[in-house]
This record gives structure tokens, sequence and C-alpha cells, in this order.
């Protein structure tokens, strides 16, 4: 039975065909679908992003250019969509983060087996950096990498950097427009230079069969040997949680590292369909998730965000951490990852002289899709 069908099972009879919007049947779909709906209670209840500071800064010949490279995977992508047209007469739906995941969970167990010699990801990644001057820098990355049974090959390129707005590049004119910039790193004694020029790509092997990450280093066998039901695989990835960030050691709840480490797992790794529906249902019941509603990803495709609050890991020169937003965009209607944003709640740590709202980082899945070639 499709969605369509579900729904028009699930919807009261007295309600009879009255037209409705698609994210309202969505919607409905999800209630339908809840655990409330089919056992009468509700169920209960990190990775790139995992969405912080690169965890580093790289650059030209691969170290001496500042470049802050996000830490967290993403996988999953999908063509563009337009955003569901609503009839003129219908109230814009905004769907609970549970009615959003159900639904995304729905779809992705529906999604084709597929299979390749290589899993191969392309994401490319923003990151924004102030300037001692007060102006503000964005800086883009490209990262490709195929897994495969004799390990890892990645290739990634710095794409450069510019003036991150119209204000923010009339202060960098006024700095004297310079082609390199120092940028200040939290908790680090020296600072580190950011050219504004791309560099070229660098290419990289690696041997060693654990190449993924989910609360600890696993292997393709790891994957495919996860449970595919949520109960299953929310205890599988808690024997690994210590109580702390997937980033340092400071305190993290678990909530939010499950949100980190099952997000990554959405997103950039090759796992069966069943067992990313599993991960979709398994956030639906994390209290602390939220839906944000219909967001444009970077590369201006629509999805809709859901999301958890997390401190940076980071404090600024003052000891203050920034308070971050961590999303996930998805495309509901297929199960897909569309990408991860860190959006500024409050600025603090790499996120001071930024405005509530901005999104700070972001990693936007281009491909993720088994391939039986490898061009790096």
């Amino acid at each position: 039975m499709n969605p369509i069908d579900e729904l028009r099972a699930a919807r009261p009879a007295h309600l009879g065909d009255v037209p409705v919007d698609e994210r309202t049947r969505r919607s409905e779909l999800a209630h339908a679908m809840s655990p409330t709906m089919s056992h009468g209670t509700p169920f209960r209840r990190r990775t790139k992003p995992r969405l912080v500071w690169g965890l580093g800064l790289a650059g030209a010949a691969a170290a001496a250019t500042a470049v802050a490279v996000l830490a967290a995977g993403t996988g999953g992508g999908t063509a563009p969509r337009a955003p569901s047209a609503a009839p003129a007469s219908s109230a814009p739906v905004k769907l609970t983060a549970q009615q959003v995941l159900l639904v995304a969970a729905i779809s992705a167990e529906r999604q084709p087996a597929t299979s390749g010699e290589f899993w191969h990801t392309e994401t490319l990644g923003r990151n924004l950096v102030t300037a001692p001057d007060g102006y503000v820098m964005v800086m883009e990355q490209r990262n490709e990498m195929w897994v495969g049974k004799r390990g890892q090959w990645s290739r990634s390129q710095y794409l450069g950097a510019k003036p991150a707005t119209d204000e923010d590049r009339a202060k960098w004119a006024a700095a004297g427009s310079p082609a390199e910039v120092e940028i200040a790193v939290p908790g680090k004694p020296v600072g580190r230079t950011l050219p504004l020029a791309a560099n070229k790509p660098y290419t990289g092997h690696h041997a060693g069969k654990e190449v993924f990450w989910l609360g600890r280093n696993v292997t393709l066998a790891d994957l495919a040997a996860l449970p595919d039901d949520e109960v299953g695989l929310k205890a599988w990835l808690l024997k690994y949680y210590e109580g702390k960030s997937t980033e340092s050691d400071a305190p993290m709840a678990e909530d939010a590292w499950l949100f980190q480490v099952t997000a990554g797992l959405i997103t950039d790794m090759p796992v069966s369909a069943k067992v990313r529906g599993a991960a979709f249902r398994m956030l639906a019941a994390l209290p602390s998730v939220t839906a944000v509603g219909e967001v444009t990803d970077a590369q201006g495709r629509s999805g809709t965000a859901i999301a958890m609050e997390t401190e940076s890991h980071i404090g600024g020169a003052d000891g203050r951490k920034g308070l971050l937003q961590d999303r996930l965009i998805i495309d509901e209607q297929t199960g897909v990852a569309l990408g991860r944003e860190s959006v500024v709640v409050k600025p603090g740590g790499f996120q001071a002289g930024l405005e509530p709202g901005t999104v700070w980082n972001s990693a936007t899945v281009v491909r993720a899709e088994w391939t039986d070639s490898r061009t790096s």
C-alpha cells in the first residue's frame, strides 16, 4: 500500500474526500503510523556535521592553510525538489519533529536496495570565520570519499574564501583587501592564516578497515550487521556512550549524543533501508528533538529540518562557549538526508561576533551512492 492509500485508510470517514494539501497528508500519515496509533503508548527513548568547527585547521599543501574542515560526515544526496505547494485556501501545516521523522522512516524503508564496489560520498562544506577587523569570511571545501574492501580513498579541495556579505566586503576592502586573513583560534595562543585563493585537490588513501565513526570506529561489516529496529539500534549505539561529547571530554546528555551519532549514520553511511528507517524512528522518540520546518540548504534544495541544541565544544578568549542548533535536513518524500547545518543560538567561542540565527557551518550532500568506479 502506498503512502496516499495508507493516508486514506487512516483518515476519519466523516471528512470524506475534501482536498488536502500535501503537508497535511504527511502529518496525518505520520500520526496514523505513530507508535501511539500502532501500539497504544508512545515509545521513549554522534559523523560529518557532527557540526562543529572542523576539528582542526588544514590548508595549502595539506597543512599550511587554515581551513575549517567539518568533522561530520554527510550522505544521501538527492536531486533538488521544489517546495510543496499548498492550496491558496489552506494554511501551512507545520509537522512535529516526530511526524517528520516517521514520514521519513516510511519513505526510507521503501527505497530499493543498491550495491557496488565502492561507497561514494561527495559533500560541500561552508564555514564562517571572523577576522580581527570584524568582518566575516565564508570559506568552502569539497570532500569526496570512496570506501571499499581495501580501504578508503579521499579527495579534498579548499575552494577559497570570500566576504560573507556586502557589508563584510566593504570592511574587507577598507582593511586593504588582503589576499590572506589572520584569524584567531579559540583556545590556541597562535592564530592561523586563511587564504582567499583556492588550493589544488589533495588526495589520500587509508588502508584500514575502520573508516566510519559511530560512537567508535566501525567497518563496512559492522554497518552491515547493525540492528534494523529502533530499540536494538539504540541499545547497540549506547554501548559506546560514556557521558561526554563526541568531540571532547565535555559532558553531553544521552539525547544529544544519540542525535549526533545517528544523524551521521543517516547522512554518511551505507546502511540498509531498514536500518535507516530504524534510525529515523529512534530519533523520533528523543524528547529533545524539535522541528524547524521547511528550509533551503546551501545548494538551494528544499527540505525539512529537525534539530537539537548543543553547546560549542570550544570556548572563546573569555571562556564563554556558544550555543548551537544542530540541524539535520531531510527530504521527507524520499527519506534521504540533504545535509547538516549548525546555527548560532548564542554566540561564543568560534561563533563570537555572529548574530543569532546565522548558519555558522554546513555540510551539504551532493551524492551518496554505491558505484563500481573510483576516480581518485
